[in-house]
């Protein structure tokens, strides 16, 4: 009985200490390859769709664009590789009669597509059409006005079958339907931002005295550009914290011993996209991890991220799952703000929203939709905590994505969960100045940066 007490408390311990993992640079498949998988994972897709229609109680679902003039759903309806825009008047059909071929899909300016479009609904007969139009919902929203007012005129008859049905749009552009092959993807994609964190976090990217935020976000851009080939759908930010006893970083914007970095970071690829927060820091002098008290920040806002993932139970809405969270927070005396949000086609996808950054409560719209099984979230939040040695509150902001393991019947990280800062170590000479080394422990940059 004692062995097993033994083995279990040696198993939590490394379980507690066990280290995050190290991730390296991966080749991403060639764009020809990209486009023969995004195209495999739009059919699959639009096999889907017939059933969403019949959850939701309809029987057809129109979409009718204009070349820049895109629905929010078109992204999920395309392979990203190669079509980048709408062309001409672009329309889908999705329905739900097996003997019609679905999508009825038509791009064209002449009258012949609405001639097309009525005759395929006289085959299916639909008694329910829905559109994309939701004050709420950008997902839901899609359908341009003018695009939505020629619609209703060239469907006769139909017109008055015609209503909107939110659920649709945001349950076809969560779906996270490649399966597998779609899953390692992301993986090998996500594998990627750490080791590019890793990099940009570290003496090799870092120039203690000489490197700032901005040059470490263009580091990032071109680092995603040239190394790996891809796109972002937003600029990386590096944010630079330090004791409110040493000048901000407005006042002196060049990275200096003792400092907490932050980058909030995402690529694009194959029609994903990745959101990622991770949390660095310079070594000063003789140190060889940061201060506790950064270390126990980083643990807080890891034990909000478990709390996220485990209350994420699929049937609960964006707002359930929200205030599940702030009670395990309140009951672990934890601090913090709880931002969580779907991932996918877009970088704030559809699906259950999980507070906003400047709403901790019910988030109208999102907050009612559901976590669902078959998509991908970006469980993002700040954790606060106490640091003695800065006389402040500091926000310890994280992020990573996760997705639905069927085998666990839980949300599961990607790639992993950031539980060790990572170091930046800048190279100091003990040469000379001996002095100066000895006085360093104490002074930490003021007296290291001219050594």
């Amino acid at each position: 009985m004692r062995f097993s007490l033994l083995i279990l408390a040696l198993t939590s311990l490394l379980g507690v200490l066990a280290k995050q993992p190290t991730a390296h640079y991966r080749d991403l498949p060639t764009l020809r390859k990209q486009d023969e998988l995004e195209k495999a994972w739009v059919q699959k897709r639009y096999e889907l769709i017939p059933s969403i229609l019949k959850k939701y109680g309809y029987d057809a679902w129109i979409l009718s664009m204009r070349e820049y003039a895109e629905d929010t759903a078109f992204r999920a309806l395309v392979s990203s590789t190669t079509t980048f825009s709408a062309r001409r008047r672009t329309l889908f059909m999705f329905h739900t009669d097996p003997s019609v071929p679905s999508p009825f899909h038509y791009v064209e300016l002449k009258e012949e597509l609405w001639e097309a479009l009525n005759e395929t609904l006289h085959k299916v007969d639909p008694k329910k059409i829905a559109v994309n139009i939701d004050e709420d919902m950008a997902f839901s929203d899609g359908l341009h006005t003018g695009e939505g007012r020629l619609l209703l005129s060239k469907l006769g008859p139909y017109a008055d079958r015609v209503s909107s049905e939110r659920g649709i749009g945001v349950e076809t552009v969560a779906a996270r339907v490649g399966g597998e092959e779609q899953l390692s993807m992301y993986k090998l994609m996500m594998e990627n931002v750490w080791a590019m964190v890793q990099e940009g976090f570290s003496e090799r990217a870092v120039e203690v005295g000489k490197t700032t935020a901005e040059d470490l976000e263009w580091w990032f851009r071109d680092v995603m550009r040239w190394r790996f080939g891809t796109g972002t759908w937003f600029p990386p930010t590096v944010n630079i914290y330090r004791s409110p006893a040493e000048p901000s970083a407005e006042e002196d914007p060049y990275m200096r011993p003792g400092d907490l970095l932050h980058v909030d970071i995402g690529i694009t690829a194959m029609g994903m996209n990745t959101d990622t927060q991770h949390l660095g820091y310079i070594l000063r002098h003789n140190e060889t991890s940061p201060p506790a008290s950064l270390i126990k920040g980083l643990h807080d806002a890891n034990k909000l991220q478990d709390f996220v993932r485990k209350q994420m139970v699929p049937g609960r809405t964006g707002d359930e799952v929200f205030a599940k969270v702030s009670a395990d927070m309140e009951k672990a005396g934890l601090k913090g703000r709880i931002y969580s949000h779907p991932i996918g086609d877009y970088g704030h996808s559809a699906g259950a929203i999980i507070g906003m950054a400047n709403n901790q409560g019910p988030i109208s719209g999102g907050g009612q939709n559901k976590v669902l099984e078959n998509y991908w979230t970006s469980v993002e939040l700040a954790g606060v905590t106490y640091i003695p040695e800065w006389g402040i509150e500091q926000a310890f902001e994280l992020e990573e994505d996760v997705y639905w393991d069927e085998k666990t019947k839980t949300f599961e990280w990607v790639f992993g969960q950031q539980t060790e800062i990572h170091l930046v170590k800048p190279k100091y000479s003990h040469k000379k100045h001996s002095w100066l080394t000895l006085a360093a422990g104490k002074l930490g940059w003021e007296v290291v940066k001219w050594q």
